[in-house]
């Protein structure tokens, strides 16, 4: 795991390039490497996980006229060797990242089809004059990229790296006011934008090049929703499970500690079961333990662990959340208003105590159906007949009984009123806490922006029905913008590698054949998973309800970061007034509540792009 930087400028001053490999030192603070040929340069931070010694980067082709750098693993690296060797190829070292050297020495930019992994690398290609650049099929590891002023180009891990080059090279970086507007509906700079105008993201399952002059994008892999299997289910059982231990066995190589981050929950538990068959009693788990008993699932993680006879370490976790939250606005370098970004930081920085490597439940509930938006999306699908007035009416009732957002009448409230959206409003409405089109025109006070609906309608879905149009904008959307930036800055940040079995494409494209009545049975989410494991992970698991990495946050808002609130967004200097009206950030401060919306998130969010505004804007 590592940064990486790099670019076809005018040629840069070597101390320039190591600054900004030094602001993304975090990534990797094991080794660093850089190489400079005419306009063309790149290097890398690395966090030494595959071939301790032998894996300095860049690493170079057999006539050292290719170079790489990356950032990611190559799960299947192992079994792409013996051909490519096969092929003529000689491996200098016995690290994953040469592997990327002779995919592309033999296929070009058609490389990309032959891994499994997560990962952004760039090859400069000394013979041609060019970069070539790629990221995974979900994008898990980030890329950002800008124009310099004179027509280069300049790439990095991190914002923070790329600051620094685009600084030397004369590049202005000016806010979006577009990104903000997208904020305040997202609660993030939707991908493949950035907080900056002139800063995109490459997107995931892309490749680019660059030559000096014609910058090439290019998809080799999108999710696809089109294709479903019509195998009975009992044999989807059984290749759903094999799939999974594949995906987990590869991603236990590891020339450093390695455990798995095991929560109360069935994803993280079937990961760990699945390397429990492999490593056995060896296999170390850590499972975060927090004060609130109706957030803690430390007791069931506990004795998950025992049942599948591995080591459990309780990681107790506290949080200075003031303290925490600074940390996050410079870490994760755009407006950032996911709340579990602040436990995710935690358990990252706990866990990197013990080991090196850790694996994780994460997408189990995007590919497997584990929300209940996804209930709601496919309860809606046979409701559109149902007026719209007819259904305001309906969720004005149920809200007014019901006794919180998360209770079945808030549930039902909610599902309610999406009938009488669009369908890009009825997205944002089941999953995120933040604001519509119609309620932002009204508040809005920076220039001219297009809706963000708008631009949800050309996230096209690759699939028919309500169910596969909300699960395949979760996993191009929040998914991508929201939950695999939160894990990869929290990870990073602490030095400490985060690997996703199930987030491995081959089995993506699986979970994305199966039927909606595989996926969800009554009221019932992830419905093939609990079968799918049920008897081999207890039964407190398997029917366990779905919970959210959680933290008090309306408690924090009232206490803990009060005083940061009153300091920054209640001031009338408050930078946040100039893009929505004073009266929304004045009724969010005094604890006014807007209806069938969630208070503290929303003034969280404030707080967070109040915080990002001084912190980084000019």
């Amino acid at each position: 795991m590592c940064g990486i930087a790099g670019g076809y400028t005018q040629p840069l001053a070597e101390a320039i390039i190591v600054q900004a490999l030094e602001a993304i030192k975090h990534r990797g603070p094991d080794d660093y490497g850089l190489h400079q040929h005419q306009q063309m340069f790149i290097g890398m931070r690395r966090l030494s996980i595959i071939d301790l010694s032998g894996g300095h980067q860049p690493i170079y082709n057999e006539d050292d006229t290719i170079g790489v750098v990356f950032n990611g693993e190559i799960y299947n690296y192992v079994e792409l060797i013996p051909d490519l060797i096969a092929r003529g190829h000689v491996f200098k070292t016995r690290s994953d990242t040469e592997v990327l050297l002779h995919l592309y020495e033999e296929y070009g930019t058609d490389m990309c089809r032959f891994l499994r992994g997560m990962f952004a690398f760039a090859i400069m290609d000394m013979r041609q004059n060019r970069l070539f650049v790629a990221r995974d099929h979900y994008g898990k590891k980030p890329v950002y990229y800008a124009r310099t002023a004179a027509g280069g180009l300049i790439f990095a891990s991190e914002l923070k790296a790329l600051r620094v080059l685009a600084r030397e090279t004369g590049t202005r970086l000016l806010v979006s006011e577009q990104a903000i507007y997208d904020y305040l509906s997202l609660g993030v700079p939707p991908q493949p934008t950035t907080i900056y105008q002139n800063v995109a993201m490459l997107m995931p399952g892309s490749w680019m090049t660059f030559d000096g002059a014609a910058l090439t994008t290019e998809r080799y892999w999108r999710p696809d929703y089109t294709r479903k299997t019509t195998l009975p289910y009992a044999e989807v059982l059984e290749q759903v499970r094999a799939l999974i231990a594949e995906a987990v066995h590869i991603r236990l190589r590891s020339d450093v500690p390695l455990g798995v981050l095991l929560s109360g929950g069935i994803d993280s538990s079937i990961v760990a079961y699945q390397a429990a068959q492999e490593v056995g009693a060896t296999l170390q788990t850590f499972t975060v333990q927090v004060d609130d008993p109706a957030l803690n699932e430390a007791d069931v993680a506990r004795r998950t662990a025992q049942a599948l006879g591995v080591k459990n370490t309780i990681l107790p976790m506290q949080v200075d959340p003031a303290e925490t939250l600074q940390f996050i606005v410079r870490q994760y370098d755009q407006p950032f208003s996911d709340p579990s970004a602040i436990p995710s930081v935690a358990i990252s920085r706990l866990a990197r105590q013990h080991v090196t490597v850790v694996l994780n439940g994460d997408g189990g509930d995007e590919l497997f159906a584990g929300y209940r938006r996804h209930l709601a999306a496919a309860v809606t699908e046979n409701l559109d007949w149902v007026p719209a007035g007819v259904a305001r009416a309906a969720a004005s009732v149920l809200n007014a009984v019901a006794p919180g957002r998360r209770s079945a009448l808030g549930y039902a409230a909610r599902m309610a009123r999406t009938l009488a959206y669009t369908r890009s409003e009825r997205y944002l409405v089941r999953t995120t806490d933040a604001l519509l089109e119609r309620d932002k025109r009204d508040i809005w006070r920076g220039g001219p922006v297009r809706p963000t609906e708008d631009w949800i309608e050309t996230v096209n879905p690759a699939g028919s029905g309500e169910l596969d149009v909300q699960m395949s904008r979760d996993v191009q959307i929040i998914l991508l913008s929201a939950l695999l930036v939160k894990m990869d800055i929290a990870t990073m940040s602490a030095s400490l590698e985060g690997r996703s079995p199930l987030m491995d494409y081959k089995l993506g494209e699986f979970a994305m054949s199966l039927p909606a009545h595989y996926l969800l049975k009554g009221q019932t989410t992830k419905t093939l998973l609990r079968d799918a494991y049920r008897g081999r992970l207890p039964d407190e698991v398997i029917a366990g309800q779905k919970r959210g990495f959680e933290i008090p946050l309306a408690h924090w808002l009232e206490h803990d970061l009060r005083p940061l609130v009153m300091d920054t967004l209640a001031a009338k200097s408050a930078r946040v007034r100039q893009y929505v009206a004073d009266e929304y950030v004045d009724r969010l401060v005094a604890g006014e509540i807007m209806q069938e919306r969630n208070h503290a998130y929303l003034l969280y969010a404030l707080l967070m792009l109040e915080l990002w505004l001084r912190e980084f804007s000019a």
